[in-house]
């Protein structure tokens, strides 16, 4: 589902794992996480995801004939287009996709890693240039995603403590993007992240 501060609706859980369900039947290796890091990462680097770029990244040998894969085109599409939406959006109401607070914190923990190497391989796809060459702002919070899709977590009974830890890491990375998203896309993003 969405995590918005990591609070979640009904419709919002439904959408996590009917994705999750659909790339499985499609037989890709993407997870939902990954998959809606990629396109977030492609609209902060480009304005938006071109079909041709995450299709080849979600699906090996796309074939619309295939019901499967009809499938998960449409709610990866979908997804897109929410996205694009939200990030560009005054309401701050763009939200990572990961799972819900029920799911343990270690698979929390491995798809924010997964949402995170989503986004920086949309940066790269989407054309963003040299690291070295973006602003000083922006090289760290793509460092700190990097240092995030490495994070290996083996608690087996997270207290309370390192679920807040948790949300804190979920909300980083969701103002981050919206600022990267706005310093890359100055003309589509309303200014509103300082």
């Amino acid at each position: 589902m969405l995590c918005d501060n990591c609070t979640m609706s009904v419709n919002q859980e439904l959408d996590y794992y009917s994705l999750d369900d659909a790339l499985a039947r499609a037989q890709t290796s993407m997870d939902p996480s990954d998959c809606h890091g990629l396109l977030a990462g492609l609209i902060c680097a480009a304005g938006f995801a071109d079909p041709r770029l995450w299709m080849a990244e979600v699906f090996e040998d796309y074939n619309p004939k295939d019901k499967p894969q009809a499938e998960a085109f449409r709610l990866v599409q979908a997804l897109y287009e929410d996205e694009l939406a939200r990030m560009n959006s005054p309401d701050l109401d763009f939200a990572l996709l990961l799972p819900d607070d029920e799911d343990a914190l270690r698979d929390r923990v491995a798809s924010l890693g997964s949402w995170c190497g989503g986004f920086l391989s949309g940066l790269g796809l989407g054309g963003v240039k040299e690291q070295a060459q973006l602003p000083e702002e922006i090289s760290e919070l793509i460092d700190d995603f990097a240092q995030i899709t490495r994070v290996d977590f083996d608690l087996d009974s997270p207290d309370e403590e390192e679920q807040a830890a948790f949300e804190e890491v979920v909300e980083y990375v969701r103002i981050g993007v919206l600022f990267v998203n706005e310093e890359l896309q100055p003309g589509k993003a309303p200014a509103r992240i300082q």
